[in-house]
């Protein structure tokens, strides 16, 4: 029986390890691979830096950079997946500013078995002010959820 399987991804060096994780010791033969990236500009353009004044020029030029940043990375884990002989689906998502909930959101829509991600480790101060995507996608997503940790 074939499982789907969200992988959350991005630049950091813990969601390549989550994923090498998942291929090394978690992956079955059948399981279907959904590889989810949030930018990271929705983010910032939904904080308090993202509601300075900037021009719309300097917008579009973050936006520019993101979306090649993003596609440098589809194209980064769609190797990955290849040389390990895996297929895989590349998803990207909209959150407004709450990755978490669209993590969540994105998981449930592809029926989900199981959802992986890496931990930034953030210290408990930085935690309780900014919250952790982890820690609620841990106590709101509808599937087991693996924290790869270090």
């Amino acid at each position: 029986m074939s499982e789907n399987v969200v992988i959350c991804v991005d630049a950091s060096e813990q969601a390549a390890d989550a994923f090498a994780w998942y291929v090394n010791h978690i992956h079955r033969a059948g399981n279907n691979i959904f590889l989810l990236h949030a930018p990271e500009i929705e983010s910032l353009a939904m904080s308090s830096a993202g509601s300075m004044s900037f021009s719309p020029g300097v917008w579009q030029n973050l936006y520019q950079k993101e979306n090649a940043a993003s596609k440098q990375l589809e194209h980064d884990y769609s190797q990955r997946l290849k040389e390990a002989g895996l297929p895989g689906k590349w998803v990207t998502v909209n959150h407004g500013g709450k990755p978490a909930e669209a993590i969540v959101k994105a998981a449930q829509e592809v029926e989900a078995t199981l959802l992986v991600m890496g931990t930034r480790g953030m210290g408990t101060v930085r935690r309780t002010i900014f919250g952790s995507v982890s820690d609620y996608v841990l106590h709101h997503a509808h599937c087991p959820v693996a924290v790869y940790r270090h």
